[in-house]
């Protein structure tokens, strides 16, 4: 499923590279991956979801490449800094599809919504796995602090001309921002 995952992203991407995201249909997709249209539904809904789709896949690819030892001698701060840096390092393939895809569906709320929700539950999952599985209201607050860096980081990266080191640094002052002013990190 995960060849099936990656064909999927290839080509909802490569119609929004090609500037065709708001004529884009789950219909046509289905065709173009010769797969049924309900089977292509049950992993994206309606395009409003495909940035939510991508942002679990882009996770799942993250935690993989940090490892539980890295988490266990890392400091947390240094481990959040990590997960969003590779996820901005992932995610710079399809820089360009990606801000085709926001600039066509900013206007929607539907689509905000169910984006923000996505990069806030992939925050606090990756929280989670790192809390080793504890939840606190340390926790929640974090993830609300670091939603607000990763949104900051993801917006200057995507629309910077040196792509991700202006990202990478709104993620590096952001996280020691929230270190040096608060004890949040240490709860978690």
């Amino acid at each position: 499923m995960q060849k099936n995952h990656e064909e999927i992203l290839n080509i909802f991407f490569r119609e929004a590279e090609l500037g065709n995201w708001k004529k884009v249909e789950i219909e046509s997709i289905a065709k173009k991956l010769n797969i049924k249209e309900s089977s292509l539904r049950k992993i994206v809904p309606n395009k409003n979801y495909f940035l939510d789709f991508y942002n679990v896949y882009v996770d799942k690819e993250v935690i993989a490449e940090i490892s539980d030892d890295e988490i266990k001698i890392s400091a947390n701060d240094e481990i959040i800094q990590e997960y969003f840096m590779s996820k901005l390092e992932i995610m710079s393939k399809q820089r360009f599809g990606i801000i085709n895809i926001l600039n066509v569906s900013l206007k929607d709320p539907s689509f905000l919504v169910i984006n923000l929700k996505s990069n806030k539950n992939s925050i606090n999952k990756f929280l989670t796995k790192v809390n080793k599985g504890r939840k606190n209201i340390s926790q929640i607050v974090l993830t609300k602090l670091l939603l607000g860096v990763w949104l900051l980081a993801f917006n200057k990266w995507l629309y910077s001309e040196n792509d991700k080191e202006a990202g990478f640094s709104i993620i590096n002052k952001g996280i020691k921002t929230i270190k040096d002013s608060t004890n949040l990190f240490t709860k978690i």
